[in-house]
C-alpha cells in the first residue's frame, strides 16, 4: 500500500520530541507500517505558515527530524520511485509552498533531499497561490506568477504537484498549465461532503483526464456533515462514509484516479481506521460492496505508483 499523506514528522517535532517512529502515541510507526503492508508511507514536512515562523528555517528543522527518524527506525527513504519494492519505506513530501519563501531555486534543494511531492499551499495565501476557502472570492483566485513557475520547475525536477488545500481557481490553473499528471494527495468528493477541501465532480474528472490521483482522506469533516456542536475529538471517521466517497469518486473519475491519502496525524476524532494496520477493513468493505480486487489494488498502490513514475524526471 502507498499512503500519500501523513503529518507524523511535524507532530513529532512540535509535540513529542522524545518520541520516534519506533515508539510514539500517533498513527504512524515502523511496526504499524509493517503490519499494514505499507510499501511507501509519505511523510510530509508540514510548515504551519501562520506568520509566526520562518518557513524555510522550519522546513530545514523538519527535514533534520525526518532524517534522524529514518536513521533511528531503520526505515529506508525512497528517493526515486524506481526504488519501490513493496517493503516498508518512506517518501519525503512537503505541505505548504510558503516553505521555499518564493525562492524557486530552493526546489532543487528539495529534490536533492529526495522530495517527490510538493504541496502548493496549506490554509494561508503564500507567494505561489491561494488556499481553499469559504470566501468565494479567495476560492476563485488562481495561481500567482511564481505558482506557474513552480509547476514548470517541479515538472523539470521530477517532483509531483499536490493540489490538496488549493483554491478552485488554482486547481484549474494547474489543469491548464501542467504537462504531467498531478495529485490531490488527501481530498475527498465535494458532492458527498460539501466542504472546500474536497473536489467537485468536474474537478475529479479533470484530474482523472490528466492521469492524476486523489488520496482518500480519513478526516471526519471531509467524510460527512458533522452535527453542529460536536467536538473535534468526538467526531467519528467511519468506514461506511469512506466507502461512499470511494464509490462516488470511482463512478465519476474511474478506477485510475483512486488512491489513499490518510492524513494520519493531521486529523482528530474517533477513527475506525486509526493506523495503517487497520486499512484492510476498508478494502474488505469495498470488496463486500462488489468492487473488483483489481480496482482495490489500483487504489492501494498501483495508481499512485504510476503517477510517481509519470512525474519523475525525464
Amino acid at each position: 500500500m502507498i499512503d500519500l499523506h501523513s503529518d507524523t514528522i511535524s507532530r513529532l517535532l512540535r509535540e513529542k520530541p522524545e518520541a520516534n517512529l519506533i515508539d510514539n502515541p500517533f498513527s504512524i510507526s515502523r511496526d504499524r507500517m509493517e503490519k499494514g503492508g505499507v510499501g511507501a508511507q509519505c511523510l510530509a514536512l508540514f510548515v504551519h505558515n501562520d506568520g509566526s515562523i520562518r518557513p524555510w528555517e522550519t522546513l530545514n528543522a523538519l527535514h533534520d527530524r525526518f532524517l534522524s527518524e529514518l536513521s533511528l527506525s531503520g526505515i529506508p527513504q525512497i528517493r526515486d520511485i524506481g526504488e519501490y519494492d513493496g517493503s516498508p519505506k518512506a517518501i519525503l513530501t512537503t505541505e505548504e509552498g510558503a516553505s521555499i519563501e518564493g525562492r524557486l531555486e530552493r526546489l532543487e534543494t528539495l529534490r536533492e533531499w529526495g522530495v517527490l511531492i510538493f504541496g502548493l499551499v496549506w490554509n494561508f495565501e503564500n507567494e505561489l497561490c491561494y488556499p481553499n476557502s469559504l470566501d468565494r472570492d479567495i476560492m476563485g483566485r488562481g495561481l500567482k506568477a511564481k505558482g506557474f513557475d513552480a509547476i514548470a520547475e517541479c515538472e523539470r525536477l521530477g517532483i509531483a504537484i499536490d493540489v490538496s488545500h488549493l483554491s478552485d481557481g488554482g486547481f484549474w490553473d494547474v489543469v491548464r498549465a501542467s504537462h504531467k499528471p498531478f495529485m490531490a494527495t488527501h481530498s475527498n468528493a465535494r458532492a458527498v461532503t460539501d466542504v472546500p477541501r474536497n473536489l467537485s465532480d468536474e474537478m475529479i474528472r479533470a484530474l482523472a483526464d490528466k492521469g492524476g490521483v486523489m488520496g482518500l482522506n480519513l478526516c471526519p469533516a471531509f467524510l460527512y456533515d458533522i452535527p453542529e456542536g460536536t467536538r473535534e475529538e468526538d467526531a467519528e471517521s467511519r468506514i461506511a462514509d469512506m466507502v461512499r466517497h470511494v464509490e462516488h469518486i470511482y463512478k465519476v473519475g474511474g478506477e485510475d484516479v483512486l488512491a489513499i491519502g490518510s492524513d494520519f496525524d493531521g486529523i482528530g476524532g474517533r477513527l475506525e481506521i486509526p493506523s495503517p494496520d487497520y486499512f484492510h477493513l476498508l478494502f474488505e468493505a469495498l470488496e463486500r460492496r462488489g468492487m473488483a480486487l483489481s480496482v482495490i489494488d489500483k487504489m492501494k498502490e498501483k495508481n499512485a505508483l504510476r503517477v510517481l513514475h509519470d512525474t519523475s524526471a525525464d
